[in-house]
């Protein structure tokens, strides 16, 4: 006999069941009690099978399932006895052990919809297996290994977890209105909280901090790069969380800087490649440009070894610089209590220096600063620039700020100091006319046409790669020149933009005008002859990531490129420009 066949003959031999329990509450109880059956069997004896239901509830599921289906404690008793085995028809299906000690403690949702919500959280350990299985990982002898198939929440921190959708409203906010993380908590607390306050004897505030929304993004972006690449994320489980993802962000920015951005280097589409001649000849372009976006690095010049910490001023090679003068050139040991040497000019310079920082001079700089436009303010920072100059009156004995008309004149000195943390000097970008980028470059000094050179012959190196016929750069004419003689630019051609090349390229430049100029390059213009198939035209993201050690800006770096890619091409589908990946083996000469 069935289980169901069993429950219509006792519902007809107890026909009083029906007139006491309505059918909804009747349907309810079975709906929840299906749901439950693993903390059901959870306080059952170990030696307990698994395929049968338990006599009796315990007092616990008792008070839930009486509170969810409206019904008295008897009643619940009443209906399991009836129902148990309907609800557990087919045993529970175990894999293994059964998992029998638990941990409970309450914790914090942050939903989209409901605000935050206070929740229980359970974790389950295996004696035998020594295992935790937590909410989205499992951990075993202190490393923790994040499920295949992850549920709807993130645990952001031992007592905060939030919904992925709240997560996605933040990476989506940082993309397209560049809200930093601090504003992403404070839109949250303030709009999305339903005004919701934390009890009084709840530990755990009702309030999203800037950790939490860095950590859910941080988790959920290495989730989906480890889904796309089919493997599984594992981060150490003993260390602060603030650091257990640091390896795991270095590792992906290892494979992003050694590999690219998946298979967009051989990416091609309507908009930047043309076929002309029955698709026997192609043109395709790309643009290089430097981008000033940039984090805290060491100050000794171009030096790429990263800072442990973005408050220090030099790394762990450069760590004793710390104890030498500030003034450039300048290697005598600073006197204690002072960033300079016992030198009276330096000494002067430090004061002017220390003067700058006080009261009067900042309220004239905030002054200069609210003058401008949003647009501008945007880029600026409390920090001050990386070299300061100064000069020095050897009459009055006294050091100012140098300005850009200051000339040499007698009985004046100048001296560059670094009081400050240098900063890396730009991103370089290379990105396709349709809007693909191909791969970006952190450049720490200068941007440097060696450097250039270097990091586009870098990113078409390999040999599935097809490289551009045309790259515009702003500095092309001294590109040009030191790429001479490379046969890797031998079918490139490196061009001007146009706006570039009538307004700020010299018409005297004879190399300029003969190599760069775009008219040179027929197959350029459209095909009405009229205008140009490629018009070329990433730093609103300052702000955010201005702050951010190496590992963490790249990651963030390479992720907003990951997401605004897929973005593009997405968008290049739906209007119609095709776009796709050239084959492994180029299909054309």
């Amino acid at each position: 006999m069935t289980a169901f066949n069993h429950l219509l003959r006792h519902l007809e031999q107890e026909p009083g069941t029906i007139s006491n329990t309505s059918l909804t509450s009747l349907f309810q109880f079975i709906t929840l009690a299906t749901r439950l059956k693993n903390d059901i069997i959870l306080v059952e004896p170990s030696l307990s099978p698994t395929s049968d239901p338990p006599f009796v509830l315990s007092p616990a599921v008792t008070v839930f399932l009486s509170a969810g289906c409206s019904i008295s404690p008897a009643e619940v008793n009443d209906a399991w006895s009836l129902l148990k085995d309907v609800i557990w028809s087919g045993g529970i299906t175990v894999d293994g052990m059964t998992l029998k000690q638990a941990a409970q403690t309450y914790v914090v949702l942050f939903t989209l919809t409901k605000g935050p919500c206070i929740a229980k959280y359970v974790h389950l350990y295996c004696q035998t297996c020594r295992i935790n299985y937590h909410h989205n990982y499992s951990v075993f002898k202190g490393e923790g290994t994040y499920y295949e198939h992850q549920p709807d929440s993130v645990q952001a921190a031992d007592h905060v977890f939030i919904e992925k959708s709240v997560i996605e409203l933040f990476r989506t906010a940082m993309d397209f209105s560049w809200t930093s993380a601090t504003n992403c908590a404070k839109l949250y607390n303030l709009c999305l909280s339903h005004g919701k306050q934390t009890p009084a004897d709840f530990k755990v505030k009702f309030e999203l901090s800037v950790e939490h929304v860095w950590d859910g993004y941080v988790i959920t972006s290495l989730l989906e790069d480890c889904e796309r690449r089919m493997n599984t994320l594992i981060a150490p489980h003993t260390s602060e969380q603030r650091d257990r993802f640091t390896e795991a962000m270095i590792a992906r920015n290892r494979r992003i800087q050694l590999y690219g951005y998946e298979q967009v280097r051989r990416h091609y589409c309507n908009r930047c490649t043309s076929m002309y001649e029955d698709e026997q000849g192609v043109v395709s372009a790309v643009v290089v440009d430097g981008v000033t976006v940039g984090h805290p690095c060491c100050a000794v010049y171009n030096c790429h070894t990263p800072l442990s910490n973005n408050h220090h001023h030099f790394c762990h090679l450069h760590s004793g610089q710390n104890d030498k003068c500030v003034i450039i050139g300048c290697d005598l040991p600073i006197v204690h209590g002072r960033r300079t040497c016992s030198t009276l000019e330096h000494c002067q310079v430090e004061d002017t220096h220390e003067l700058r920082g006080q009261s009067r001079f900042q309220l004239q700089e905030r002054l200069a600063r609210a003058r401008t436009t949003i647009a501008t303010n945007m880029f600026l920072t409390d920090d001050p620039p990386d070299e300061e100059e100064y000069e020095f009156n050897e009459n009055t004995r006294r050091a100012l700020p140098a300005t850009s008309s200051s000339q040499d004149r007698p009985g004046r000195k100048k001296f560059r100091a670094v009081f400050g943390r240098r900063r890396t000097h730009n991103e370089q970008l290379i990105v396709a006319p349709c809007g693909m980028i191909i791969a970006r470059r952190t450049f720490f000094g200068v941007e440097g046409v060696a450097s250039v050179k270097q990091f586009i012959k870098e990113v078409y190196a390999g040999e599935d790669t097809v490289k551009p016929n045309h790259i515009f750069f702003d500095n092309n004419c001294t590109l040009a020149k030191v790429a001479m003689g490379d046969p890797f630019f031998d079918n490139i051609g490196l061009s001007v933009d146009v706006f570039h090349f009538k307004c700020k390229h010299s018409q005297t430049d004879t190399f300029c005008q003969e190599n760069c100029n775009p008219e040179a390059f027929p197959e350029l213009h459209s095909d009405d002859g009229k205008g140009w198939r490629f018009n070329s035209s990433f730093g609103k993201y300052h702000p955010i990531a201005r702050e951010m050690l190496a590992h963490k800006f790249n990651f963030f770096c390479d992720e907003l490129i990951l997401r605004r890619n897929h973005r593009t091409e997405e968008k290049l589908g739906k209007d119609g420009h095709n776009p796709r990946i050239w084959p492994c083996q180029q299909v054309f000469e």
